[in-house]
């Protein structure tokens, strides 16, 4: 007989963010305790437990509509939302799912790209066990995996021989993606001069964006591993990072404001 109170062997943070799927994220019983070894029957006797109400249908996956056929035009904003994706977002692997998440205080941009791609699910924003507050963007959809996937944006991509550099996309878009790509994964600072950084565990990902800012630019990175889960960094400084600042942001430009504001700060 299956053992229907297993969930229990969890810790209370792993409980809280199961119960966080089914109720907040509206995620369905079974994918709500997939990534903690537990089944859909499980999760139910999980949520009675916790006096959860069930939903009527258990999965709303398709309830709410976007634009399927977004990324099969290039533009600015497809290529910031591309390179946002590849730097932070996740496609799941046994499901049309796509998602975004990000700590609350940036959840205009999750906004403003969920209008872009004609979302019609809400943001999510919901706490986590520690406290934390994050917001979700969240969507199904078969046509825009299968549309990820041409640019390497795969499920597990980090760790993906498929994930690389968009070589497929029309060169005048690129900055946006870096732009895109910066915003999930980069950051920018000053300590004895300005410095650019993007982060990535894909090592030829980010030597394909060095030789990019070298050959169209005139920018020279460079390239190190920390000791951090042999993070890869690439990097620059100077009169280089000033350089990419000037080149990162065009008109018009789809951006994470509270970035951009750093990079005026510190340009100041």
């Amino acid at each position: 007989m299956e053992d229907l109170g297993k969930w229990r062997e969890l810790s209370s943070e792993k409980i809280q963010q199961i119960i966080i799927n089914y109720r907040d994220l509206k995620m369905s019983l079974k994918d709500s305790g997939k990534d903690y070894g537990i089944n859909g029957l499980q999760v139910r006797n999980l949520l009675k437990v916790n006096n959860i109400p069930q939903r009527k249908n258990g999965k709303d996956s398709r309830k709410f509509k976007v634009n399927d056929h977004f990324f099969n035009t290039e533009s600015p904003n497809m290529a910031y939302i591309l390179g946002f994706w590849a730097a932070d977002g996740n496609v799941h692997s046994k499901e049309n799912r796509m998602e975004l998440e990000l700590a609350v205080i940036d959840k205009e941009i999750l906004v403003q790209i969920n209008e872009i791609l004609e979302n019609e699910r809400p943001i999510k924003e919901y706490e986590c066990a520690n406290g934390y507050v994050k917001a979700k963007l969240l969507f199904w959809s078969k046509v825009i995996k299968e549309k990820f996937k041409e640019y390497g944006i795969v499920p597990n991509k980090t760790y993906s021989k498929d994930f690389s550099f968009p070589f497929k996309m029309s060169e005048e878009y690129i900055i946006d993606y870096i732009r895109g790509f910066f915003d999930g994964d980069g950051c920018v600072k000053k300590s004895n001069s300005l410095t650019f950084e993007l982060n990535s565990l894909n090592k030829k990902f980010l030597e394909d964006i060095s030789s990019f800012l070298q050959k169209k630019y005139n920018i020279n990175t460079q390239l190190s591993i920390t000791g951090l889960n042999n993070v890869y960094r690439l990097y620059c400084y100077g009169e280089d990072a000033k350089k990419v600042y000037q080149i990162l942001y065009t008109p018009g430009a789809l951006f994470l404001k509270r970035k951009k504001d750093k990079w005026i700060e510190l340009l100041q």
